[in-house]
């Protein structure tokens, strides 16, 4: 009897604790958790029960809803405080516990070891869990309530990988390996660090060129004429930090354009989708996020703006820098794709040409599989000054892991 009034009561009183706090009210929440606090004093166990269930119930619905570990967590970040991220943690992996590790995407668990979730997955306990994190009653309820609330207010997208506990698609793509991408993922940071221009190009130039040999080599091998041409597109996310969203993603787009890959932004979920061939996308990421954080600073660096009758401007200031140097980047990047493929010699020009042009139509046929409804939006340059600031930035950004075959 207990557990029906439970199921009744959970998804109403997840949505108003949940809630931003202009639209709360107090005495609906006070209700609820009183309600809850209730059926507590009768049952503690059976309370415990019913929420871990209904907290794992609505992990798995997330999932059928197109969103994987990284995208829950990511928005999480955005939507929630920070305490409240152990407890969703806890509930993604004991809801793995019920997959065979062979059944689950291994994309999808490199997602999960990024966040530290690695096998045995632990069953959820929440007195446990919450004797661990030192919380009262109260607050183990209510922290379990805005988890269950975030879940169950998620939206719909688009599924990039098999659902865990389905048979994944066979990865026949070679990638670098986990100690190439080390090596390059180090020298990025170095060169984002650094304060010396002359170091950070030497070590851009580095990671360039272990990106292009295996570009290159990659792409010989699969011009390969007595050998099938895998299809290892595949899409992947990016969020980005809030605000001026709409000019980050156009810097994403501008980097995957020139990485023959294709972009969708959502701008409520500060979320950027890339679809391309898994070698382009991982270049496309790598550069990404490192051209994110030197825009970043370029842009904090560049200062606030004041209008001529002392208005602050600084907002559209930024805005236009942003946009400005995501143009710019994209054209830079351009140039270098083009003038390396005319690098290329023309025996082996000749071998990669169809290989281009058929991940060209893979890459197509999965963008239109996935977002077979797209809008292209234009945005506005309001602020002329950031405009030229940020075109004067872009030009000094460091091009740190550029393709040199696509492929």
């Amino acid at each position: 009897m207990i557990d029906q009034e439970l199921q009744q009561l959970l998804p109403s009183a997840a949505a108003a604790v949940s809630r931003d706090d202009s639209q709360a009210d107090a005495s609906v929440v006070d209700d609820c958790l009183a309600r809850l606090g209730g059926y507590d004093e009768v049952d503690q166990m059976q309370v415990d029960r019913t929420l871990q269930t209904f907290l794992q119930m609505l992990t798995r619905s997330a999932w059928e809803r197109g969103w994987t570990p990284g995208d829950v967590v990511q928005h999480a970040r955005r939507r929630l405080e920070p305490g409240v991220e152990p407890l969703l943690l806890a509930v993604i992996a004991s809801e793995h516990r019920a997959y065979e590790e062979p059944a689950i995407d291994p994309r999808w668990l490199d997602q999960l070891t990024d966040f530290g979730i690695v096998p045995p997955y632990a069953e959820l306990q929440l007195t446990t869990w919450a004797a661990g994190q030192r919380l009262g009653r109260y607050l183990t309820l209510h922290t379990a309530l805005t988890v269950a609330g975030f879940l169950q207010s998620l939206p719909g997208l688009a599924r990039l990988f098999p659902l865990p506990g389905t048979p994944a698609r066979a990865r026949t793509s070679v990638v670098p390996n986990d100690k190439m991408l080390a090596r390059i993922r180090a020298l990025l940071a170095k060169a984002e660090a650094t304060d010396f221009p002359d170091e950070a190009e030497a070590l851009s130039g580095k990671a360039q060129e272990l990106m292009a040999k295996f570009s290159l080599d990659q792409a010989l091998v699969d011009a390969d004429p007595e050998l099938d041409l895998p299809d290892d597109s595949g899409a992947r996310r990016i969020w980005v930090e809030t605000p001026y969203v709409s000019a980050k993603a156009q810097l994403v787009g501008a980097v995957a354009s020139a990485n023959r890959c294709r972009t969708v932004s959502v701008e409520q979920l500060a979320m950027v989708t890339i679809v391309g061939a898994e070698l382009d996308l991982q270049l496309t990421e790598l550069l990404s996020t490192s051209l994110l954080v030197q825009a970043n600073r370029a842009m904090l660096a560049a200062g606030k703006h004041i209008g001529h009758r002392g208005e602050s401007r600084t907002r559209s200031f930024r805005q236009s820098f942003l946009m400005a140097y995501a143009q710019r980047i994209g054209e830079r990047l351009q140039a270098t794709t083009e003038a390396t493929q005319a690098a290329v010699p023309a025996e082996d020009a000749d071998r990669l040409l169809p290989v281009l042009t058929r991940r060209e139509e893979q890459v197509e046929a999965l963008f239109t599989k996935l977002f077979p409804e797209t809008v292209t939006r234009r945005t506005r340059i309001t602020n002329g000054a950031g405009w030229a600031a940020g075109l004067s930035a872009a030009d000094q950004a460091q091009l740190q892991a550029r393709p040199q075959v696509r492929r």
